[in-house]
């Protein structure tokens, strides 16, 4: 209890910071809806994926490794699988940043810097906003500053366990994002101008450490290396050249885009500089350069920011454009220190008081007032809009959009995925026959318009009617009513059947013991006719036995029977009834899959249709 108290005393400025912090990432943590790239994360943390999926759809889907993914999905099985558990990992990731940074501060050149920097970095709304981001963002910054962190140490004192946690460190570092590897590079070259530097006697010692740790970092990032040799042969297609304010207007969004906080930011950085310049240099070895905080920090700083921006220019002119303020975020912490160091710099208490005092009102200022951060909407609001979809879609229409793949995460419950086409697209498949003209309903977003022909336009104004179109922030959707009643026989379209094992002729495919489930077809109370026209493959029956269906509407066994092996005499007719109105859907069951002598048993649907009885 003493000690606690005592460790309550000697830092209750930092125990406000984290409060303040904690506050700052916690608070409205949901608030906004979740946007395409956290949309992959939940999609691809959901734990009901096996280890095997898992990894398939972080290789096809990502561009860094599984570490991030794998944690949120721990998250998922221990807190619940929703958003909000994926964004409080990302808010404990930030607030634990605000420690790390008070350690590289503190041992950088003293506690007073370490403090500042927390309070810097917590009142950072470029840091808030990551922090309560589904993605791996506030991981990179976390590990990026530990890397540093560790560097330090082991450059001050050289040792097998300072190594390793620096290989540690880093290799998480370039887990969480490979555009942390650039600043590899800065630390590399550091860690080779010191050995250039140190006593002769000491070389072999630093060199065997440097080498450990090069070897830990290695064996930390090597299982991402598939996931490396994917993201070496990416174009993005999306990333353009920077303007001629590039970098300029990334600085500036670090530092809040806001010309009142970029002012006494410039001042610093300025106050910074003239004070690094009018230092007397001393002799250059390594145990002066150590000693000498105030060069020895802006070397370390300089290995951190530069090498980053040389290289992606080059990389940008010459092979793939990579310029994206996100992809810099690790950069981050690098400028927040140079800030705190400006301001210990300041010998005149007041002056740097007030300097603390301005900087912390007008962050405040502008994320409470100018920005109202927290109250107003800033991201796609695709959970609004797909909750309001669905409640609208009492026919259960089919959903299309041209992120179908994103959009099915919202769809999960209803059981039937989000087909991905472009609208324009859609239209021409209805337009040349293969697509069935029924209602719909289309939804995008993401900065994509509305936008199409005088042809298609013609096309929807003459077969549908628009029944409903909602408009959200950077997201939108229309209903198309089509104008046409049902017509009996009613075709199960193959598309809409899950899972979709389509050949190139729409016939459907079950190939193990497991079913197909149609999407929702609205009935009128009635007599109908379930209409299947499937065969039993191989053609000839194996071990006396073809393949064994059963049939399900809703949730009513309507039929079960043996498949033949002749394509043109396998039709079956099966009865039911529709007591009520209501949406209802098709089940096939397969259950005596088996391979024997070389033979696998399948089956294969041709057409699906519903009869009307009169």
């Amino acid at each position: 209890m003493k000690k606690t108290v005592t460790f309550i005393k000697q830092n209750y400025i930092l125990l406000g910071i984290l409060l303040l912090a904690s506050f700052l990432r916690i608070f409205h943590a949901d608030f906004q809806s979740i946007w395409l790239d956290e949309i992959h994360t939940m999609i691809e943390s959901d734990p009901s994926l096996s280890l095997k999926e898992f990894h398939e759809v972080i290789l096809a889907r990502e561009g860094m490794g599984h570490l991030y993914f794998f944690i949120v999905r721990i998250f998922h099985i221990l807190f619940g699988y929703s958003a909000l558990t994926a964004r409080i990992f990302s808010v404990l990731t930030g607030i634990a940043t605000i420690y790390a940074i008070y350690l590289l501060g503190k041992s950088l050149y003293n506690k007073n810097t370490g403090l500042i920097a927390a309070l810097l970095l917590t009142i950072n709304l470029y840091h808030i906003s990551y922090s309560q981001e589904a993605r791996p963002y506030a991981l990179l910054v976390l590990f990026c500053v530990l890397s540093f962190y560790r560097l330090l140490l082991f450059l001050r004192e050289p040792s097998s366990k300072n190594a390793i946690w620096y290989g540690i460190f880093t290799g998480l570092m370039v887990n969480a994002h490979f555009v942390s590897l650039i600043t590899v590079v800065g630390q590399a070259l550091l860690i080779l101008f010191m050995l250039v530097l140190i006593p002769k006697k000491e070389k072999g010692s630093f060199f065997k450490f440097s080498v450990l740790s090069g070897i830990v970092t290695l064996i930390v990032i090597l299982p991402t290396y598939e996931i490396f040799l994917k993201m070496t042969q990416y174009h993005s297609g999306w990333l353009t050249l920077p303007g001629p304010n590039g970098f300029s207007e990334i600085v500036r969004g670090f530092t809040g885009n806001t010309e009142l906080l970029w002012f006494p930011f410039l001042l610093l950085a300025i106050f910074y500089f003239v004070t690094l310049f009018t230092q007397k240099q001393k002799i250059a070895t390594a145990e002066n350069l150590l000693s000498d905080k105030i060069i020895f920090s802006s070397l370390f700083l300089f290995c951190w920011i530069f090498f980053s921006i040389p290289i992606t220019i080059i990389k940008s002119y010459l092979d793939e454009p990579m310029i994206l303020s996100r992809y810099y975020i690790h950069l981050l912490p690098a400028l927040i220190v140079l800030f705190a160091l400006a301001v210990s710099f300041i010998r005149n208490s007041i002056g740097k008081g007030i300097i603390i005092l301005i900087i912390t009102i007008l962050s405040l200022t502008d994320i409470f007032i100018v920005k109202d951060y927290y109250n107003k909407v800033y991201k796609s609001q695709y959970r609004e809009l797909t909750i309001e979809i669905q409640n609208n879609n009492q026919q259960g229409d089919k959903v299309v959009s041209s992120w179908g793949w994103l959009m099915s995460y919202f769809f999960k419950s209803t059981g039937e995925p989000v087909l991905e086409m472009k609208l324009g697209d859609y239209i021409e498949a209805m337009k040349n026959g293969k697509i069935e003209i029924e209602s719909f309903w289309f939804l995008d977003g993401n900065f994509n318009m509305y936008n199409l022909t005088t042809e298609q336009e013609a096309f929807l104004n003459e077969n549908f009617t628009l029944s409903k179109n909602i408009q959200m922030y950077d997201a939108w959707a229309r209903h198309y009513k089509s104008k046409k009643s049902p017509e009996f026989p009613l075709r199960l379209s193959s598309d809409r059947f899950i899972p979709k094992n389509i050949d190139d002729k729409g016939n459907l495919y079950i190939f193990e013991n497991g079913s197909l489930t149609s999407g929702k077809v609205k009935l009128q109370k009635g007599q109908y006719n379930l209409v299947i026209k499937a065969n039993s493959l191989p053609k000839e029956p194996i071990n006396g036995e073809h393949a064994h269906l059963q049939v399900k509407m809703g949730d009513e066994k309507i039929g079960d029977y043996y498949l033949g092996g002749d394509e043109n005499t396998n039709e079956k007719k099966l009865p039911f009834e529709i007591k009520a109105d209501t949406k209802t859907k098709a089940q096939f069951i397969f259950d005596n899959d088996t391979f024997a002598d070389g033979k696998d048993r399948n089956l294969i649907i041709y057409s699906v249709q519903i009869e009307k009885k009169e």
